[in-house]
C-alpha cells in the first residue's frame, strides 16, 4: 500500500515537471515567433522609409514624431501616433500603416557637414538644411500578459541623395 502511494506521489511530481517544461517551451516558441514577426515588420518598414528618404528632393517639415519629404512632386508624411502605437505613411490623403505596436519613435535631422574629429553630423536648424535623417524606434508585443520587446531598437541614418 505504501509503495503505491509513493509511486503515485512520484508520478504526480513527474507529471507536474513535464507540464511545467511544456508550458515554458510553448511560451519560448511563442516569444520567438513574435520576435521574428516584429523583426520582419521593422526591417520592411525601415527599407521602405529609407528608400523614399534617400530618393527625396528635400525635407519640407520636421518634428520628432513626424517627417514630411518632397518625393518627386508629392509630399509624403511619416507620422508616429503614440496613442495608437502606429507609424503611418501618408500621401495624397491616403494613409498606410508601416508599423504597429510601435512604443517609441523619433526622427532627427542633420546638416551635410561633418563635426570635427568624430564623423558625426551637425544637427540641422531647419528642415531646409537637412541632408541626413535619422529614425529610431522600438516595437513590442504582449504574450500571455507580458510585454515582449523587439530584439533591439531599430535605428538608421539615411542620406538624402537627390538634394541639390
Amino acid at each position: 500500500m505504501a509503495a503505491i502511494l509513493v509511486a503515485m506521489g512520484l508520478a504526480g511530481l513527474l507529471v507536474t515537471a513535464v507540464a511545467a517544461a511544456y508550458l515554458f517551451t510553448a511560451r519560448s516558441f511563442a516569444e520567438l515567433a513574435v520576435h521574428v514577426d516584429l523583426d520582419g515588420h521593422s526591417k520592411s518598414a525601415l527599407d521602405s522609409l529609407s528608400r523614399e528618404v534617400r530618393q527625396a528632393q528635400r525635407v519640407t517639415a520636421y518634428a520628432p514624431s513626424e517627417l514630411t519629404i518632397l518625393l518627386g512632386t508629392n509630399q509624403v508624411t511619416y507620422r508616429h501616433t503614440p496613442a495608437s502605437k502606429t507609424l503611418m505613411r501618408i500621401q495624397n490623403g491616403r494613409a498606410r500603416e508601416l508599423l504597429s505596436e510601435c512604443d517609441y519613435l523619433r526622427f532627427d535631422i542633420f546638416q551635410r557637414n561633418l563635426t570635427n574629429g568624430n564623423y558625426g553630423y551637425y544637427p540641422a536648424a531647419v528642415a531646409a538644411n537637412c541632408k541626413v535623417v535619422q529614425v529610431s524606434w522600438a516595437c513590442s508585443h504582449n504574450i500571455l500578459g507580458h510585454k515582449t520587446q523587439s530584439a533591439a531598437i531599430e535605428s538608421a541614418k539615411v542620406v538624402i541623395r537627390q538634394q541639390k
